[in-house]
């Protein structure tokens, strides 16, 4: 089949599926886990985290590196390549290339995030609940985890505006987004990206089937 040879179609294919990957979990541990976590007593939560992080916590720094790795190759090594221009033509002047490019920073730093930041400490903190040890150390692990993980679902949201806007941006934004406009749109989208992402995290997320009843 044709579509498989075109190793330009496999890249974005690979690159959805792995973000699918990535950003549902991110999600998940942020939306529904972590309320749902903050509600067990120690003892039961000292036999879930062994069972359910180390788990979920391989699909997700190896989703984040596939997207990232995909991504990165995808834009600047078949997009951008193709401006007859040159790449920094079409990463600072083509519609497209300025909206990738904000994902491209916004997706590198949740990358760094998960691999530096929060796999690091999350493997400390699996393997003392494992030996039943509460190193004094523990707490601060959880939280800097923790504060990279609310970092990233922020960025999540512009993020994922970013990576769809660059084709599409004339007929969902017109003039708006746009041209000279588009650091403004850039902008305007992080910021409802965040606020969207707050109500998740603060506001919607602790609230939903809190009072479900059978």
């Amino acid at each position: 089949m044709e579509v498989f040879q075109d190793h330009g179609m496999m890249l974005r294919w690979i690159h959805f599926i792995a973000g699918v990957t990535w950003i549902g979990l991110l999600w998940f541990y942020n939306w529904m886990n972590g309320p749902f976590s903050n509600s067990l007593e120690p003892e039961v939560r000292a036999k879930v985290i062994p069972q359910l992080m180390p788990r979920t916590l391989f699909w997700f720094r190896w989703g984040a590196a596939f997207t990232w790795l995909s991504g990165v190759y995808y834009a600047y090594g078949v997009l951008a390549r193709q401006d007859p221009e040159g790449t920094m033509h079409w990463i600072t002047e083509t519609q497209r290339g300025q909206w990738i490019t904000l994902g491209f920073v916004y997706g590198s730093i949740m990358a760094f995030n998960v691999w530096f930041m929060i796999w690091p400490r999350q493997k400390k903190i699996i393997a003392a609940t494992i030996k039943g040890e509460n190193p004094p150390e523990k707490a601060q692990w959880a939280k800097t985890a923790t504060n990279c993980s609310r970092v990233n679902t922020y960025l999540s949201v512009p993020l994922l505006f970013a990576m769809g806007a660059g084709r599409h941006m004339g007929e969902l934004g017109g003039e708006m987004l746009t041209g000279s406009n588009v650091y403004v749109g850039m902008a305007l989208i992080t910021v409802v990206g965040f606020a969207f992402a707050w109500l998740c995290i603060h506001k919607i997320g602790p609230a939903v089937g809190k009072d479900f009843k059978a």
